[in-house]
């Protein structure tokens, strides 16, 4: 990043070095979520120890993260969702997005999700929740697998062919559960059909006992720029809905897509040389509530 100076030309910026390592330690708690000692992050981060402390304990004071009395350890706090939730409602995306997640509830009475992709993991930006205590919970900041379920595949669908032919072979898509398709050639044939369609199922692949769709918001190239998706138990999300829930979906994105400035989709969407994804054989499922799975899994 540059800063321009009074004359015009250009010069490096100039970072204040307190606020530098502030960053640092926060972007060392995001890439491994999990609660870390000021010992470890002084020693991964080639800073003093005193200085992690203090800067933690001011982090602290804010809300930006949460601090374990037991084992003085630390990680991100909830009070950076906050700053997160106001990035998303200053961006055009978000801003066209939030009228038809509130519409995808509305119509199918189940949580909608505006996610892209960041880095190598997913990045919930927004999201729009149903009234009912049986519901999924995904907070906006939320960051989950690359091959989350239905998310994943509309994302991924996307890559140019020798990126995805690449991820696939050095970051195999794993098995989140018996359902999910985990060899990298099926996954890789499931993505040309979700092209195709122009949508993609998760049929309890990321989770047992939650069904998702997803479809993309395309930018004025066409590309793929994020993923609008609705996500409820298995218990509500019959065949029948599923149909409503995949009609309202595709709609909303191609319908937020216009408005981004995406080519106008053809009239009758290719039919492709395979079968659209069916839901497969179902067996009974557990009925969970609330937000958390509690397997370190939430959301879609």
């Amino acid at each position: 990043m540059r800063a321009t100076g009074s004359e015009g030309s250009a010069a490096p910026a100039r970072l204040v070095p307190a606020v530098d390592r502030a960053v640092r330690l926060l972007d060392a708690l995001r890439r491994e979520p999990r609660w870390q000692g000021i010992s470890e992050l002084a020693r991964d981060l080639a800073l003093n120890k005193a200085t992690v402390r203090d800067i933690l304990l001011t982090l602290h004071h804010h809300g930006l993260v949460e601090r374990d009395a037991a084992t003085t350890r630390f990680r991100l706090g909830y009070g950076l969702y906050a700053y997160a939730s106001a990035l998303g409602e200053g961006s055009d995306l978000t801003a066209v997005a939030r009228p038809f997640l509130r519409r995808l509830v509305e119509r199918t009475g189940e949580t909608a999700l505006l996610g892209l992709l960041d880095g190598e993991r997913i990045l919930i930006v927004d999201k729009e929740e149903p009234p009912s205590d049986l519901k999924i919970s995904a907070p906006v900041g939320r960051r989950l697998p690359l091959y989350a379920g239905s998310f994943g595949k509309v994302l991924l669908a996307d890559l140019e062919p020798a990126r995805l032919e690449r991820l696939l072979a050095e970051r195999p898509p794993p098995p989140f559960t018996a359902r999910a398709v985990a060899d990298p050639a099926a996954y890789g044939a499931l993505l040309r059909l979700v092209r195709r369609q122009g949508y993609a199922v998760d049929d309890e692949e990321y989770l047992d006992g939650v069904r998702a769709v997803s479809a993309p918001i395309r930018g004025a190239d066409g590309g793929t720029l994020a993923a609008l998706t609705v996500v409820g138990f298995s218990t509500r999300i019959g065949n029948d809905k599923l149909a409503t829930i995949i009609e309202a979906v595709v709609d909303a994105a191609e319908q937020a897509s216009l408005r981004l400035g995406a080519p106008r989709p053809p009239l009758h969407r290719p039919a492709g040389d395979g079968p659209t994804e069916p839901p497969r054989e179902r067996g009974p499922v557990t009925q969970h509530n609330g937000a958390s799975r509690g397997d370190g899994k939430e959301g879609k």
